[in-house]
């Protein structure tokens, strides 16, 4: 599978480059504690993390860009994934961000078509958890098993240059989806839907990196 597509407008200056290397060393950190882990962990609710493939093909440090709606505009604005107290919530995307966004996420691509997320900053992956009828988005210790693997569904270039998709969750089958921007909420949570074959806007999501 082919990595996150971005335009060459999204290569970083110079000044990334340390903190590039030091979100590297915290991927290769957090990675080899997912293996250990997967490894002794001898009971779960789903399947064993064994049974799905685990080479990584590429590793690419991304910002996770989501699209809004805001009825009240009529327009889709852009927000970028952050991790608050209030728990994973789609933010407003500074000027300063553009057009690279913020790089605290790793988007391994794992052999097989699925991808895991890991937020840099805790080491932790993006994770479904709850029940089947009601899973909640979060983040929870790597452990390389279906609830934390993603896969990409209906992607497509839009036309500031960068690769927009759903982003369908292996044991859950859902889609991670934004909020509304309205009734003055600034950042939207994040939250599972049913993946919608149209691919509204909520639902298309496209990985920025700054290197």
């Amino acid at each position: 599978m082919a990595p996150p597509h971005v335009s060459g407008t999204g290569r970083t200056r110079g000044s990334w480059t340390p903190r590039i290397a030091g979100i590297g060393a915290v991927v290769l950190v957090a990675v080899g504690g997912a293996v250990a882990y997967s490894v002794a962990s001898s009971a779960s609710d789903s399947p064993s993390p064994a049974q799905l493939p685990t080479r990584v093909q590429s590793i690419q440090t991304v910002g996770i860009i989501g699209q809004v709606t805001d009825p009240a505009r009529g327009s889709s604005p852009l927000r970028q994934l952050n991790v608050t107290s209030a728990g994973l919530q789609f933010g407003p995307l500074p000027p300063a961000s553009l057009p690279q966004g913020d790089p605290q996420w790793t988007a391994d691509s794992i052999v097989g078509g699925t991808f895991v997320f890991i937020y840099a900053p805790s080491g932790q992956c993006l994770a479904v958890t709850g029940p089947r009828r009601r899973p909640v988005v979060t983040l929870r210790r790597c452990d390389l098993g279906p609830d934390q693997r993603w896969q990409r569904l209906r992607t497509v270039v839009q036309p500031d240059g960068h690769e927009y998709g759903q982003l369908r969750n292996l044991r859950s089958g859902r889609c991670v989806t934004a909020g509304d921007a309205g009734a003055g909420t600034a950042s939207p949570a994040a939250f599972l839907a049913r993946c919608d074959s149209a691919a509204p806007p909520r639902q298309l999501l496209s990985f920025w990196w700054s290197a």
